[in-house]
């Protein structure tokens, strides 16, 4: 593995999709995985953290930190927290493009406009009640 550092891993239960990620210490992608969600919201969300630990050639005992996000963050109990997708997306998207304001989130579910500041707080959302 060429990870270094310690392991962070965030998993995002979508209404129809979930997906991990694995960075390591310089904040580096490490692997990620992505499945249907299905029914079982746990077992989604458990398959494609496996996954993701074995593309990276690593063990649970690695993660330093697990987040669990989306639609099913609070079925994800595995994780050491969890945040909602609308503080999520603020996050990564300030983290990949300081320079944004604006983020849209095309669900599953629901779609979200997220207003962010200068230091990628949410300032500001509004999402609709229908795909």
């Amino acid at each position: 593995m060429a990870a270094s550092g310690p392991l962070f891993a965030g998993v995002d239960a979508g209404s129809t999709y979930t997906k991990a990620a694995l960075l390591d210490g310089d904040q580096k992608l490490v692997a990620t995985a992505i499945d249907m969600t299905g029914v079982n919201i746990l077992a989604a969300a458990k398959k494609v953290y496996a996954d993701v630990l074995e593309k990276a050639g690593v063990g649970e005992g690695d993660v330093a930190f697990a987040v669990g996000t989306g639609y099913g963050r609070y079925k994800i109990t595995f994780g050491k927290a969890q945040i909602t997708e609308i503080a999520c997306h603020a996050k990564g998207a300030h983290f990949l493009f300081p320079q944004t304001r604006t983020v849209l989130d095309m669900g599953g579910q629901d779609t979200k406009a997220i207003r962010i500041d200068a230091r990628g707080e949410v300032a500001d959302f509004c999402m609709n009640d229908k795909c």
